[in-house]
């Protein structure tokens, strides 16, 4: 076995020999499991948050990952049917974005310099390379998914699902075509939807840098986080009215101003017109007492019908026309001096234009939030164009409805409230696409061409479309809806849409899709619909969550999962997020293989990052590792995830913490190292009936003398919280040394592992992942390592075959088969290969696919509590070897000082077993035993362990007593002055008044222990004192 643990030579292999050997898959694979078995041994079912194929894994889909296969693996172990579903998402806008960046920067072009098939085809170049890689991150974090179900959301599969979802609430008129506006990015070309708008904020505080934004298309920052207020002439009375606006290039667009009609300062002015500054002719002045505020600004509000919402629910109420100033691509549009210029240009101009006019009063700083698209962060315009959109609001309800009556479980729960204020105020959803790469929609346009009898096709955008599952459907579809003869239909013309649909729509569809959907006499439907659980980050519940719950009740009428586990974003050490530009994003394979400073820097010059934000971004990898990342492993990673994942808190990641977990796995294999050289040549595990006669039955374990149960049924177990009411089943005495034929060590670390099991069980069940690591932790490092294993060595090592040795060696093995079976769903990888090089048969072929361990009965608070008082020894011993400069590991044994511990009564048979081991661990001389009131020996000095122990420790032959009582002196001077400091501060006069209350408890506890400190040093000067 090698002296020191390597991950990356333990990893390489255990992952393709699970795949091969079939570990990955459900047992209803190979074995029947129907529903009454799923009732009775359970199924768990959680399907991917498929990641895009824009890149890379980055370390907030490892911790996913780490979330989802602990989970898997755990349930698998618990035996339970298990899949675990792969995938990847297409990513229409953020995958066509980098491939036409990666087009013009290798080839200087545009995707319309090489249309649209050849464009799609280096997508998906693009999209098989970035799945190689996505697959080997996964499968090198140990995700123990099952391949062969893999799929891809723009698949043949997936796109027939697509189709039929689109087709079905098309029909249903859940799906309509309409004329709105939408959120329009000028960078994309295209309209996305509410929830890909990134809204920021400005005050008027703001300084002018601070309220500038980079915009695509522009050489400089746009100014904004400005209000300008210009005038409109009344026509035909020379009065002037004074209007606000942030968007003053919109002033070409207007088509009213609008006052309330209960502000006397404008009553004179009802249905009067004003006259357009840029345009011929004028516009009404319309009263609204919606859209105007009369105690804002002042009172008069410019209406702009085609770019505004309010201002477009506002023309609606008065018929305003709808004029559009501006194209897709943010070009003025409307005739006149500034058709033709880009919109932020314009916005200087017609300001420029104002005030030769007259018409222009000035502009000031003014709070405001500007939306931005989050792919291109383009400032969104809004936009009159028809589109498809999607009714939610039925869907919505149904899905508000499952939460509120607990059929569907939000984890944590607090995500309850943000689910149903979204759901309560949903929208119409804008689907559709301005793109190339997506599932293309499957709705046409129909038309007729010249030589029909009759056209009775409205020419109308919005009402002459039909769909079609085939292109054959749409046109029966299309012949019936608009009563075509049988003599015109040979006239009938149709266009498919050239736009895509939204990639929330097909994501949206899963689970079921995965499954098979459409196709519900599909195997995998059958057996494994609904799902278990749904597991992803909480900035994504609404994009994707709700929209596969309300999918689901349309078109199944069932929920997609039962549980919803929201876990938190992933943030650099110091609470940032993570950012390629900010240079603070972190590859998980970095971590696991390790990576230079170097290479890190050269990884920035790979990417798709503007020339100017590299060196920013260079600047903070710097700061962050000075020395590149160490190699860490996948579990040390997986671990240092999970450890900071409870209650949805965000994950500030330092990778400090994930270099403490390689610490830890190292101690793992340095564990078992010195158990394969404690376990005798030819040593053979203990079988069941070994077990069985060298722990007998489990001990009754509460006060009415009940026989332990699991924690599930016990009903110390708080039924509401699923929390032991106390740290175990139950208590009862320790009186003999070998109760139940076991030496204490070996009975106490046996009832530490049971804690470890039940504890560890209920946390799996409330998604607890940090307990989860927190329990195995202590378990593993602060008792069995730290503890008992040192206990062991006396015993194991000893130079004469110790009487014990047997028991010892099997409790050794079984606390590290039995460990490494409840760490394995957190540390896959050094768990299997610890546990095939422990000795002896295994349970099962793979440590992935053995029993995970309930618990055994041993849990006892009696043993614990005198184990606490042996480590009230141990740690005295170790206090007072330091205070006197002893070593702590003297090699003479001649050399190490003599103890007594002076015990009461119900400890002398405790102590005389453990004397040897106590010996042993803290490098002493001979320990005698002595009754409690015994007088303190030559040459020792007294020290309290526990209020019924007294340890007496040699050191007069050790020390320089003259030496030794000037030291003591200085160090009674030193807590002398402390305590006169604080009883000073603490008579004066105003001290009650002034000094909070915790800070004078904290004072009056500080002069207790003072005062304590002083009477034991100077005890301890009078005694040495008196040696010289």
């Amino acid at each position: 076995m090698e002296k020191g643990f390597n991950p990356i030579e333990i990893e390489k292999e255990w992952y393709d020999w699970w795949q091969k050997s079939g570990f990955f898959k459900p047992r209803s694979d190979f074995e029947p499991w129907p529903k009454e078995r799923i009732e009775k041994e359970g199924q768990f079912v959680i399907c991917l948050p498929p990641p895009n194929v824009t890149g890379s894994l980055h370390i907030g889909h490892a911790l996913t990952n780490a979330v989802q296969d602990s989970l898997t693996r755990w349930r698998r172990m618990k035996g339970e049917n298990v899949l675990w579903i792969p995938g990847t998402d297409h990513a229409g806008i953020a995958t066509q974005v980098i491939v036409e960046r990666k087009l013009q920067r290798e080839e200087g072009k545009s995707r319309h310099d090489i249309g649209r098939e050849a464009f799609l085809e280096k997508i998906w170049e693009w999209k098989r390379e970035k799945a190689g890689t996505i697959h080997d991150q996964l499968r090198r974090t140990a995700s123990s998914l099952d391949w062969d179900r893999e799929f891809f959301t723009m698949d043949e599969a997936r796109a027939a699902a697509v189709t039929e979802a689109f087709t079905t609430l098309h029909d249903k008129g859940i799906i309509f075509r309409d004329t709105r506006l939408v959120h329009w990015c000028v960078a994309l070309q295209s309209a996305i939807s509410d929830l890909e708008v990134d809204h920021k904020e400005f005050s008027a505080e703001d300084d002018e840098i601070k309220r500038r934004i980079n915009v695509p298309g522009y050489d400089k920052p746009i100014p904004v986080g400005l209000i300008y207020n210009f005038y409109y002439e009344v026509e035909g009375t020379g009065e002037k009215l004074e209007i606000a606006t942030t968007r003053p290039e919109t002033i070409l667009g207007d088509t009213a101003v609008a006052v309330h009609p209960q502000d006397p300062r404008y009553a004179h002015l009802h249905g009067k017109r004003v006259k357009c500054p840029f345009r011929e002719g004028s516009i009404p002045i319309v009263t609204d007492d919606i859209t105007v505020d009369m105690a804002f600004g002042t009172g008069v509000v410019k209406i702009t019908p085609a770019h505004d919402q309010n201002d477009f629910e506002c023309g609606k109420r008065h018929k305003l026309p709808e004029l559009i100033m501006m194209d897709k691509k943010g070009l003025i549009s409307m005739d006149g001096p500034f058709k033709g210029q880009k919109r932020f240009d314009c916005r200087t101009n017609i300001i420029k234009a104002l005030e030769e006019k007259g018409l222009y009063k000035g502009k000031k700083p003014h709070a405001m939030s500007i939306g931005c698209c989050q792919r291109s962060g383009d400032i969104i315009e809004k936009y009159l164009m028809p589109q498809w959109f999607m009714r939610c609001d039925d869907m919505a309800a149904r899905a508000l409805k499952e939460e509120q009556t607990n059929n569907l479980k939000l984890f944590p729960k607090r995500y309850s409230n943000t689910w149903n204020n979204w759901l309560s105020e949903i929208r119409p959803w804008c689907i559709s696409r301005q793109l190339w790469w997506g599932h293309r929609i499957p709705a046409y346009q129909c038309s007729m061409k010249e030589g029909a009898s009759e056209n009775t096709i409205p020419n109308d955008d919005t009402k002459n479309w039909v769909s079609g599952r085939t292109e054959e459907e749409a046109r029966q579809k299309a012949i019936k809806k608009y009563a075509i003869k049988p003599e015109n239909e040979k006239f009938l013309e149709m266009e498919r849409d050239d736009d895509v649909l939204d990639t929330w729509f097909s994501s949206g569809l899963l689970p079921h899709s995965a499954l098979g959907w459409p196709n519900v006499e599909h195997p995998d439907f059958k057996q494994f619909f609904p799902t278990t659980l749904l597991e992803t980050g909480h900035d994504i519940l609404f994009f994707w969550v709700a929209r596969m719950v309300m999918t689901s009740l349309e078109f199944l009428d069932k929920l997609p999962f039962e549980h919803v586990y929201l876990h938190a974003m992933v943030r650099d050490k110091i609470g940032r997020k993570m950012s390629k530009s900010l240079g603070n994003v972190i590859d998980p394979l970095d971590v696991t293989r390790g990576i230079t400073l170097e290479e890190l820097h050269k990884g920035l010059l790979s990417g798709n990052l503007p020339e100017k934000e590299v060196e920013k971004a260079k600047k903070t990898q710097t700061q962050m590792f000075p020395k590149g990342i160490p190699e860490c492993g996948s579990d040390a990673l997986r671990m240092g995830l999970l450890s900071h994942t409870s209650g949805g808190k965000d994950v500030c990641l330092d990778v400090k913490d994930i270099e403490e977990n390689r610490f830890f796995c190292n101690k793992l294999w340095n564990a078992v190292r010195y158990a394969m050289q404690s376990l005798s040549e030819g040593y053979t595990p203990p079988t069941e009936a070994d077990i069985e006669k060298l722990i007998g039955s489990p001990p009754l374990l509460n006060t009415e003398g009940a026989p332990f149960v699991a924690w599930s049924e016990n009903p110390l177990v708080d039924a509401t919280t699923k929390e032991l009411k106390s740290r175990c089943s139950g208590s009862r005495p320790v009186t003999s040394n070998k109760e139940y034929g076991l030496p204490f060590a070996c009975h106490w670390i046996i009832s530490r592992l049971d804690y470890a099991i039940c504890e560890v069980g209920q946390k799996w069940e409330a998604y607890g992942f940090s307990e989860v690591v927190h329990t195995l932790k202590n378990f593993l490092v602060n008792e069995f390592c730290s503890v008992f294993l040192e206990m062991t060595k006396p015993v194991l090592q000893s130079e004469t075959p110790h009487p014990d040795a047997t028991v010892y060696q099997h409790t050794l093995y079984l606390c590290l088969e039995y460990g490494f079976r409840l760490i394995h769903p957190l540390l896959p990888f050094v768990s299997e290969e610890l546990w095939q090089m422990l000795p002896g048969e295994r349970s099962a072929p793979s440590i992935m696919v053995a029993e995970y361990p309930t618990p055994i009965g041993w849990a006892n608070a009696g043993i614990d509590n005198r184990m606490k008082d042996i480590l009230a020894i141990t740690r005295t011993v170790r206090q007072v070897k330091q205070a006197y400069q002893l070593k702590p590991k003297e090699s003479d044994v001649t050399k190490r000082p003599n103890i007594t511990l002076a015990a009461k009564k119900e400890f002398h048979e405790l102590l005389t077993e453990l004397k040897e081991i106590i010996k042993g661990v803290e490098y002493t001389g001979d320990i005698t035993i002595a009754d409690y009131d015994a007088p303190l020996p030559e040459g020792h000095v007294p020290n309290v362990a526990t209020t019924s122990i007294k340890l007496f420790i040699e050191v007069k032959k050790y020390i320089d007593a003259k030496k030794e009582v000037a030291r003591f002196d200085k160090q009674i001077k030193l807590l002398t002055n402390s305590l006169t400091s604080t009883e000073k501060k603490m008579s004066a006069s105003t001290y009650t008044e002034r000094v909070p209350a915790n800070v004078r408890e904290a004072d009056a506890e500080k002069v207790k222990t003072l005062t304590i400190q002083i009477a034991e040093t100077k005890s301890a000067r009078d005694i040495i004192a008196s040696w010289q």
